[in-house]
């Protein structure tokens, strides 16, 4: 769950918190269906044309979407002041807040998104960049294991000045007129994300050896 709220008395400003309600509903899953301990999400908005054709996971859709996504908490995101990412907890809850984020960048009934990863525990990715967000390298995606989701829902919408709203990830429905989820699927109360095409790929080689040796041992 997102809540944005009214952070203090100056006008065009507003603050956004992130949080999971509770460890069985309401959350972002890897493409397994597990809870995701090593990540972090973005909040923000997107400026540019959404292109649905740049769901897989690669470094150059990274940049695609890098490119148009504007963040809440950098200085040309909004001046929030929320640390480097929401990152996962051990429950795979999302945790932190941003303050101070402008009205100015974020108008009322601007849609808001969250674009989540997960990522192996090997990757010292993450780390913040110069504007303050966790960067991802082409090593990461060339290492594999890097995972995304990126979330909206018609209710996510910034409030006016000084008002609040509150994000929750089971209000994403298939009849949502953003298509959302974007990229990932909808569970009903959570999410799932999308993996690299390699690691769908072996998943499915997986799956369709083990039915090819129970058909062997039937013979």
């Amino acid at each position: 769950m997102l809540t944005i709220m009214a952070c203090n008395h100056s006008r065009a400003s507003i603050s956004i918190t992130i949080a999971s309600p509770n460890t069985t509903a309401g959350l972002i899953l890897d493409s397994t269906g597990a809870i995701i301990t090593q990540g972090f999400a973005r909040v923000g908005k997107i400026t540019g044309t959404i292109d649905l054709t740049k769901g897989d996971v690669s470094w150059g859709n990274y940049n695609y979407w890098n490119n148009i996504f504007t963040d809440v908490n950098t200085t040309t995101g909004g001046g929030g002041s929320t640390p480097s990412a929401w990152n996962f907890s051990a429950s795979g809850a999302l945790t932190s807040s941003s303050s101070s984020v402008s009205a100015a960048v974020f108008p009322q009934n601007t849609l808001l998104y969250i674009w989540a990863f997960k990522i192996p525990k090997s990757l010292t990715a993450g780390t913040a960049g110069s504007n303050g967000i966790p960067t991802l390298l082409e090593s990461d995606f060339t290492a594999g294991g890097v995972e995304w989701a990126l979330l909206a829902a018609d209710e996510w919408k910034a409030p006016a000045d000084l008002g609040s709203v509150s994000l929750v990830i089971n209000q994403i429905t298939p009849s949502d007129t953003r298509q959302s989820p974007v990229i990932g699927s909808d569970l009903g109360a959570s999410v799932t994300m999308v993996p690299e095409p390699s690691t769908g790929a072996l998943m499915m080689i997986g799956a369709l050896g083990i039915v090819a040796l129970r058909r062997l041992r039937k013979v």
